[in-house]
């Protein structure tokens, strides 16, 4: 019987053939919409009256400065930001880390984050 296992497995992949490829399913139309005309105003989406940008607080490297007064804005934050996150867990799942953003000058940032993981006992 052991002899005959490998003939009968080979007759089998022989028998069974190669697969066969079928045709492709036509899923979307072969047209294209027509491009808008050259001359076409521009699309503009009505404003929510509860909406409004006016007052908005200006964002910093890292985070919001504040709010315009009179035309003016307030300067930008030059504290430092950050975070800190632990997680614990069952089955011995650990986890500890954190962040911390630093302005330098009016426009740019460093950022650091740290981060520590465990999974498993």
């Amino acid at each position: 019987m052991r002899r005959a296992l490998p003939f009968f497995f080979v007759a089998f992949l022989v028998a069974a053939g190669s697969p066969h490829a079928q045709e492709a399913i036509v899923t979307a139309k072969a047209e294209t919409p027509p491009a808008p005309p050259a001359n076409a105003p521009p699309l503009m989406l009505p404003r929510h009256p509860q909406f409004d940008d006016e007052g908005a607080p200006l964002v910093g490297p890292c985070g919001a400065v504040g709010a315009v007064h009179d035309g003016i804005a307030e300067k930008p934050d030059k504290k430092v930001h950050g975070e800190v996150f632990a997680g614990v867990g069952t089955a011995g799942y650990r986890e500890i880390g954190g962040a911390v953003c630093i302005p330098v000058g009016d426009h740019g940032a460093v950022s650091i984050a740290v981060d520590y993981g465990h999974i498993g006992r």
